[in-house]
């Protein structure tokens, strides 16, 4: 008997340590399992996000579009997260004949968002590469649609502006330019095209401006027709190029137009020339008159003065002045190796007959 309750007083700890981590085992695993049940009931949206609930592939519910931690049942029910934020679409270049049959390459992009995400997911099945093959279908046909109502010029021009507003296109070469003159045809670009076409409050009925409105109109309407819950935010038709066959003929078009603008600024720049240069040379006369008014009477000064010098000198001696004033005579009238013809009378011969004779009696001395 004592053995017997030895042997029992030793056993009855262990029962109880093997009890007690069995519990302990069975905690950790509940709270493992609520932890992954609660895990796979929980899912965050962040701001540029929205989401739809499916279960069992039905939607559950209106889409969640407000950013936080947000529940679902674990395990039957599914999200489908998409983007709030603008989408880009892409369109290839495209050949495309207008309403005056010119062929052009259009190049469109456009941005793009999903504005109802449950019939986004119920039309296309949510997937972002469907989308834009189902948009590539919907703004080609806008595109063709539209730009096939207008003429070429009426797609490529936006505004009349170069017709209205020549004056501003000038040449100004001084800060006090006059204006151009009327009959000076300097912009003459585009005008052997007609005007864009207005309306009676003047708002223009054709133009690159109004040409993207109507294909945004129109894509607009045939997205609401098929209903994929995507909303077209705006287009824009990046380029615009002419094909090859067309090309030569409106660069030989625009360069005729560019020479005439050229002429024209050259007309402008030599007419101006001619008129400064006409300025210049009535200045010029004007100052070589005053100054030869001015040199003659410093002139007539000087000579003044020079006959007072003269009329003094003779007062001192009129006989020496009169042999002077004779010597230069002979000086201006007969010059180098000259030769002169007078009366013995002459009085300008007297000097001369007195040279003479002093010449022939210095030798006898």
């Amino acid at each position: 008997m004592p053995a017997l309750l030895t042997q029992r007083a030793t056993h009855q700890p262990r029962r109880l340590t093997t009890k007690g981590n069995t519990t302990l085992v069975g905690l950790v695993l509940l709270l493992a399992a609520l932890a992954f049940l609660l895990f796979n009931s929980l899912f965050v949206l962040h701001e540029w996000e929205q989401a739809v609930i499916t279960q069992f592939g039905a939607i559950r519910g209106e889409p969640v579009t407000t950013a936080g931690l947000h529940f679902k049942l674990p395990f039957i029910q599914q999200v489908h997260v998409f983007d709030k934020r603008l989408l880009r679409w892409d369109g290839q270049e495209r050949t495309i004949y207008t309403k005056d049959r010119r062929a052009i390459i259009v190049d469109v992009t456009a941005r793009w968002r999903i504005a109802d995400a449950r019939t986004y997911l119920e039309s296309i099945g949510g997937s972002t590469s469907l989308a834009l093959n189902r948009l590539d279908g919907i703004i080609e046909g806008a595109v063709r649609n539209e730009i096939g109502q207008f003429d070429l010029y009426e797609v490529v021009r936006s505004s009349n502006r170069i017709l209205e507003r020549e004056d501003e296109i000038q040449l100004p070469l001084t800060d006090d330019a006059e204006e151009l003159p009327d009959d000076l045809d300097l912009t003459t670009m585009g005008g052997e095209m007609p005007p864009l076409t207005t309306d009676t409050d003047g708002r223009y009925l054709a133009g690159r401006p109004v040409v993207i409105a109507g294909i945004l109109e129109r894509a607009r309407e045939r997205l609401a027709e098929i209903g994929l819950g995507i909303h077209l935010e705006d287009i824009l038709i990046k380029q615009v190029n002419y094909t090859s066959a067309i090309e030569e003929n409106v660069y030989r078009q625009m360069n005729a137009e560019l020479q005439k603008i050229s002429a024209g600024f050259r007309s402008l720049g030599q007419q101006r020339a001619e008129q400064r240069l006409g300025e210049m040379e009535r200045e010029l006369a004007t100052i070589s008159s005053e100054a030869v008014e001015r040199a003659e009477r410093i002139r007539g000064q000087a000579e003044a003065e020079a006959i007072r010098i003269y009329a003094e000198a003779y007062n001192e001696d009129p006989a020496f002045f009169r042999f002077l004033r004779t010597l230069q005579a002979y000086e201006q009238v007969l010059g180098e190796n000259g030769t002169l013809v007078v009366s013995t009378d002459s009085p300008l011969f007297e000097w001369i007959k007195f040279l003479e004779v002093k010449e022939t009696m210095e030798p006898n001395q």
